[in-house]
């Protein structure tokens, strides 16, 4: 019997270096490969990261005063007024390219009452905020704002 209890201490001392550093598995299964530094651990080929953007705008500018909130309901997340009318609103937003501090959103809106395809643009610029809407036809408003902010995160 005690030659028996001698021979295990032996093989568990033996093996005690082959599994340090690991826990014991459910299974048996092995546990992951470690990490090595500097072996492109800034992202996995074909995984994509979400990254919540958001912009919110409220000013004025030489063609009229505009609203930019994502929060608001449909229809109303883009509206550009003139002189206390109405002259742009986004219906529908269909693509957005953001960059470090400017965005560039696409979609269809109604401007005079017709459904135009529609291209703004804003850039949180720090002191020269930018606001610039372009719609079908080629017509343009907006420019650099006088008064109000552009905030992108």
């Amino acid at each position: 019997m005690k030659r028996l209890a001698l021979v295990l201490v032996f093989a568990l001392a033996l093996a005690a270096p082959a599994l340090a550093g690991q826990s014991p598995q459910p299974g048996g299964q092995a546990l992951s490969p470690d990490v090595v530094p500097a072996a492109g651990l800034s992202g996995v080929a074909g995984i994509r990261a979400v990254r919540y953007r958001f912009v919110q705008a409220l000013g004025v500018t030489p063609a009229g005063s505009f609203r930019v909130d994502f929060a608001a309901g449909p229809g109303n997340k883009i509206v550009l007024v003139r002189g206390g009318t109405p002259v742009f609103r986004a219906l529908r937003l269909t693509s957005m390219r953001w960059a470090s501090r400017s965005v560039l959103i696409r979609g269809i809106g109604l401007a005079s009452g017709n459904r135009v395809h529609f291209t703004a643009l804003a850039v949180d610029g720090g002191r020269r905020d930018v606001f610039r809407l372009d719609w079908s036809h080629g017509a343009w408003l907006g420019g650099v704002l006088t008064h109000g902010a552009v905030v992108i995160h």
